[in-house]
């Protein structure tokens, strides 16, 4: 009896999962998403972000940028960018200049440098509790970043209406109860109209992984500043360099 009993008790929270999951959360606006190419982010979700390859940090991080200009565009609203102290210490700190190309005003940022990734969770979950923008870095695996971690990140970002960016490293595989999961990385900036050798509009190549509402693909994203917004990029009518993920462009020859 005791067996049975425990397999209903599973069956009903399994059940409560798949409604939680599927539910339409009423009082958030359409109008208030933003897109990400052809796909619609909409708020009250976590929204997930791997880099492609170890070296790709720096392109999720600009994407995210890129998203966050996107929604204060339409409204303004606090930007929470929360990550372990020692990143900051090794990896840098924002630069406001740098804030401003992807329309993301510095007066409106909270920065919160965690000691651990305990302490980056806690204060997830507290900033996911407010209508904000949360940018969440994690760029190492690690066991509390797991489904019950996002779960709960989840649930505190619909009942507020909190749009949360997670963060993560090519090395993390790990399972999150994401809305949507992308896989990010560099592509051959734009083509400048006034110079041809110069560094025209960003682009990203970013890869739809998994989407709750269903569909999946590739598209190459291109950065409107004038607009801000994320635009799929046109192609380039000249040949560029390709991308080469196996660096062969940096072997060295020997000197006889």
């Amino acid at each position: 009896m005791h067996a049975i009993a425990r397999r209903n008790e599973l069956a009903r929270l399994r059940r409560r999962i798949a409604d939680i999951e599927k539910r339409e959360f009423a009082g958030i606006p359409e109008a208030d998403d933003i897109a990400c190419g052809p796909v619609s982010l909409a708020r009250g979700a976590v929204h997930e972000f791997r880099a492609g390859d170890y070296r790709d940090a720096p392109s999720v991080l600009g994407l995210a940028l890129a998203l966050a200009g996107a929604a204060s565009a339409k409204r303004a609203q606090p930007i929470i960018w929360i990550g372990q102290a020692r990143d900051a210490f090794q990896e840098g700190v924002p630069y406001g200049c740098g804030l401003n190309f992807f329309g993301v005003h510095a007066e409106l940022c909270i920065f919160v440098h965690a000691r651990d990734a305990k302490a980056v969770l806690w204060a997830a979950e507290e900033a996911a509790r407010h209508d904000a923008i949360v940018l969440i870095e994690f760029w190492k695996p690690h066991p509390l970043l797991d489904l019950t971690a996002t779960r709960r990140l989840q649930l505190c970002a619909e009942q507020s209406g909190a749009r949360l960016f997670l963060l993560r490293d090519a090395r993390d595989e790990g399972p999150s109860t994401a809305r949507t999961r992308w896989r990010l990385g560099p592509a051959p900036s734009a083509e400048d109209s006034l110079d041809e050798r110069g560094l025209g509009r960003p682009r990203w190549s970013a890869a739809l992984e998994k989407s709750r509402d269903g569909g999946h693909g590739w598209w190459v994203l291109e950065w409107d500043h004038a607009e801000r917004r994320l635009v799929e990029a046109a192609p380039h009518s000249r040949g560029v360099v390709p991308a080469m993920a196996d660096r062969s462009f940096e072997e060295t020859t020997e000197v006889a």
